[in-house]
């Protein structure tokens, strides 16, 4: 399977929503599935490891965990995903929402930051991951696929203040159908989405565009 060319429109998608860059969440994503090819990609879509249940869907799997620089393997249950574009959206809100007991410990360490090697950085100092080299195989995997080429401006919404979340999504070449404001207006908590001004309004300040 091409991972890069299969993910790359939804990490484009999901990067420019949540202000990530899409080639970092390509790298992880890369980095976690062995470029697409693991059990957890092919058969659960899971493209970062994320453990739990989707909907009640997971599989359980042997993995590698490192307690005290020790490497030791153990299983998990992990999410299972109807496709990849949901994988790319539960990643990003992981990274917006956090963990339990630190809920700004991913947003701190890559929303907004604009370097790739410097979110690598960041993100290799998180919980994520226990693998204390995980920052430097990220900067591998960027540097042997090229990835710095996938959508290499900012993924944070435009400066430009708009007045239409429709403008604003077309601006950032993310599809402006009312189906697809109402999952982006989903993610960002807004439910029963019915296109209303303050609706709108909301959604574009959660996406930056005020």
């Amino acid at each position: 399977m091409d991972l890069k060319n299969t993910l790359a429109p939804y990490a484009i998608e999901q990067g420019r929503i949540y202000d990530i860059l899409p080639a970092f969440i390509m790298a992880v994503a890369s980095l976690e599935t062995g470029n697409g090819s693991s059990t957890l990609c092919t058969q659960a879509n899971n493209l970062f490891s994320i453990k739990g249940s989707y909907n009640g869907n997971s599989i359980t799997l042997p993995t590698t965990e490192y307690i005290h620089n020790k490497m030791i393997r153990v299983n998990a249950a992990f999410k299972k995903y109807p496709s990849f574009r949901e994988s790319c959206r539960d990643f990003c809100e992981l990274m917006k929402n956090g963990i339990s007991w630190n809920r700004t410990v991913y947003a701190n360490a890559v929303i907004g930051v604009h370097d790739l090697t410097q979110v690598c950085i960041n993100f290799g100092k998180t919980p994520y991951m226990t693998d204390p080299a995980y920052s430097g195989k990220l900067l591998g995997v960027i540097k042997s696929q090229n990835l710095a080429s996938i959508a290499p401006e900012k993924a944070a919404a435009a400066h430009k203040s708009f007045t239409s979340i429709v403008d604003f999504l077309k601006s950032k070449h993310i599809d402006s159908s009312f189906s697809n404001r109402a999952k982006i207006a989903r993610t960002h908590g807004i439910l029963n989405y019915n296109g209303s001004t303050e609706q709108n309004n909301t959604l574009l300040r959660y996406l930056g565009g005020i």
